[in-house]
C-alpha cells in the first residue's frame, strides 16, 4: 500500500504531527497533534529535544535521529518505530529557510491500531499484531504467518518472506518482545524462525546444526549447540518437521 492510498482510505481520520527542529536539534516549534502526543511529557517548547523526552528514552532518540539524518539525500528519511506507547512512521525532512534556525522537520503518523498494537500490563511492552515496515514509499503491515525468518542486523532486523526481505528498525530481542507469537523461536543469536515454514532440522558439512525452510528462497540458517535439544523439541511439539540426528 502507497503512502497516498493509505492517507486517502483514511481520510480525515488521520493526523500528522509536525516537530520543527534546529541543526542542533532544539525544538523550535510543533503543531497541534504533535504536542498532544509529546505533552506533558516532555516539557516546553524551546528546548534541546532529547531534554524533552524521559532519561531512559534519550539514546534511543539520538539514536534514531543520527540513523536517519545520515541517509543519502536521495534516499527516504523515514523508518517504523514503537514509542511513547505508540507505533510511529517517522519522517526527517532536511529544511532551507533562509534567515531562521530551522534545519529540520520531523513529521510522524500514529500506526497503532493498523499494527494492533496493546501494551501487555505484564511486561508492559508494547506488543504487535502486524509488522509496520514502510519502504520506498508504500507500507507493508505483515502478519506473524507471512514472516519465516528474522535476523538481526547491526540495529535493524532483516524479515525475510517468500517474496521479499524487508528492514525494521527493532533489536532482535526487541522483535521478540513486541511480537509474542508462539510459532517464533530463537535457534542462534542473530536468527529467529516461524516454526510454521520450518522443514527440517539437522547436521550439516562439519556437523554444525542447520534450520531449512519449506520455501527454498529462505535460507538456511545454524542452530547454536546449546539450543539444539530445545528447538528440536519445539519442532517436534509443532508437528510439522522430524529432526534427524
Amino acid at each position: 500500500m502507497s503512502l497516498e492510498q493509505y492517507l486517502s482510505e483514511q481520510g480525515s481520520s488521520v493526523e500528522i504531527g509536525l516537530v520543527l527542529l534546529s541543526e542542533e536539534w532544539q525544538v523550535l516549534g510543533m503543531n497541534e497533534h504533535a504536542l498532544r502526543i509529546a505533552a506533558p511529557d516532555m516539557g516546553p517548547i524551546g528546548q534541546n529535544l532529547f531534554q524533552m523526552h524521559p532519561a531512559r528514552s534519550r539514546e534511543k532518540v539520538r539514536g534514531i535521529l543520527t540513523e536517519l539524518s545520515s541517509l543519502q539525500e536521495s534516499t527516504q528519511r523515514s523508518m517504523v518505530i514503537d514509542f511513547l506507547g505508540k507505533v510511529l512512521m517517522i519522517s526527517l525532512s532536511r529544511l532551507v529557510v533562509p534567515g531562521t534556525p530551522m534545519a529540520w522537520a520531523v513529521s510522524f503518523m500514529d500506526l497503532s491500531e493498523q499494527t494492533g498494537a496493546r501494551t501487555n500490563p505484564a511486561s508492559g511492552h508494547v506488543e504487535l499484531k502486524k509488522m509496520p515496515i514502510y519502504e520506498n514509499g508504500a507500507f507493508h503491515f505483515l502478519s506473524a504467518d507471512q514472516v519465516h525468518l528474522i535476523e538481526a542486523d547491526g540495529n535493524y532486523c532483516r524479515i525475510h518472506t517468500p517474496h521479499k526481505k524487508f528492514y525494521l528498525l527493532m533489536s532482535l530481542k526487541a522483535v521478540l518482545q513486541r511480537f509474542p507469537v508462539s510459532d517464533f523461536l530463537k535457534v542462534h543469536k542473530s536468527f529467529v524462525v516461524n516454526l510454521r515454514h520450518v522443514q527440517a532440522i539437522g547436521p550439516v558439512g562439519d556437523s554444525r546444526m542447520m534450520v531449512s525452510f519449506s520455501d527454498p528462497s529462505i535460507p538456511a540458517v545454524p542452530v547454536s549447540r546449546r539450543l539444539v535439544p530445545a528447538v528440536k523439541k519445539a519442532l517436534a511439539s509443532a508437528g510439522t518437521v522430524h529432526p534427524s540426528d
